[in-house]
C-alpha cells in the first residue's frame, strides 16, 4: 500500500484496535514507542547423519540445534540493557526421526520482538554470532534466513495528545475511562504507516463481563460488542476535531 502511494499527500493517520485485555468501553493510549517491532528467522543446522551406536562418526544436528536453543536465551539476559525490552522465542524445532538414528539436519524457527529499532540490530547480530559459534563447536553448517519486518509502532506525541484530548473533551457517556495503557507487547502492521507519516494508534477495551482475558488470535477470543459503538464514536470525534469541524 505504501509503495503504491496510499499515504501520498496525507499529513497524519489515525488507527484503532479493540483490545480484549482492556476494560470494556475504555480508551487506551500511549505516547512514543507503543507496540513492539518484529523479526523472524529460520536456521537449518546441517551435520552428518549416522547410527546412534556410532556417534563418533557423525555430527549430530539435534545436539547442535539444542545447544543453539539454550545459548540464544542469553541474548536478552546478557546483551540487552535491562531497562530495554526484547524477547527471543524458538517456536519450532523440526528434528523428527527415528530413536536410533542421528539426524543430519534440523530446522528451527524463531521470533524476535523489540521496542527500539536500535535493539533490533543488536539481537540479530547476537543470534547470528551464536549460530556461527555452533557451527565451529559441532562441525555443522548453519543456513540462516533472517527477516526484519514489522517496525516498532511509534505514536507521534503531539498528535496522540491532541487525539486523546479531543475524545476526553467530548465527554461521551459511553466511554468509561481514558487512560495511558502503557506499551503493548504484540506487533502491528499499522506501524508501517506510523513509520512513514506522523500517526496515532489507540485502543478500545472490549473485555467481556466475566472479567477474563479472551486473547486475540486464539480459539478463545471473545469480545463485548458494546465496544464497537465506542470505537466509532471515538474515531469520529477525533477526526472531526482534527479537521476543525
Amino acid at each position: 500500500m505504501l509503495a503504491d502511494g496510499v499515504l501520498r499527500g496525507i499529513d497524519n493517520v489515525l488507527g484503532l484496535h479493540v483490545m480484549s485485555s482492556m476494560p470494556n468501553c475504555s480508551i487506551g493510549y500511549h505516547l512514543n514507542e507503543t507496540q513492539t517491532g518484529r523479526s523472524n528467522f529460520t536456521i537449518t543446522f546441517n551435520g552428518k547423519g549416522g547410527h546412534a551406536s556410532m556417534p563418533q562418526l557423525s555430527n549430530d544436528a539435534i545436539v547442535a540445534g539444542a545447544y543453539f536453543v539454550t545459548a540464544v536465551q542469553t541474548v536478552v539476559s546478557r546483551r540487552i540493557d535491562p531497562f530495554d525490552t526484547a524477547s527471543v522465542t524458538i517456536g519450532s524445532f523440526d528434528g523428527a526421526g527415528s530413536y536410533n538414528a542421528i539426524k543430519q539436519s534440523v530446522t528451527l524457527k524463531g521470533d524476535v520482538r523489540v521496542m527500539k529499532e536500535d535493539t533490533r540490530q543488536i539481537v540479530r547480530e547476537q543470534i547470528e554470532k551464536i549460530a556461527h559459534g555452533v557451527e565451529a563447536m559441532f562441525g555443522v553448517k548453519a543456513v540462516i534466513d533472517y527477516e526484519d519486518n514489522y517496525p516498532v509502532l511509534y505514536n507521534d506525541p503531539q498528535l496522540t495528545k491532541e487525539t486523546v484530548e479531543s475524545i476526553q473533551y467530548a465527554n461521551l457517556p459511553e466511554i468509561k475511562q481514558v487512560f495511558d495503557c502503557g506499551p503493548q507487547d504484540p506487533s502491528e502492521d499499522f506501524a508501517y504507516f506510523a513509520q512513514d507519516t506522523p500517526s496515532c494508534f489507540f485502543y478500545v477495551g472490549c473485555q467481556t463481563a466475566d472479567g477474563h482475558d479472551h486473547p486475540h488470535h486464539s480459539p478463545d477470543f471473545l469480545m463485548s460488542e458494546d465496544c464497537l459503538l465506542v470505537a466509532g464514536e471515538a474515531v469520529g470525534t477525533a477526526a472531526l476535531s482534527y479537521l476543525g469541524v
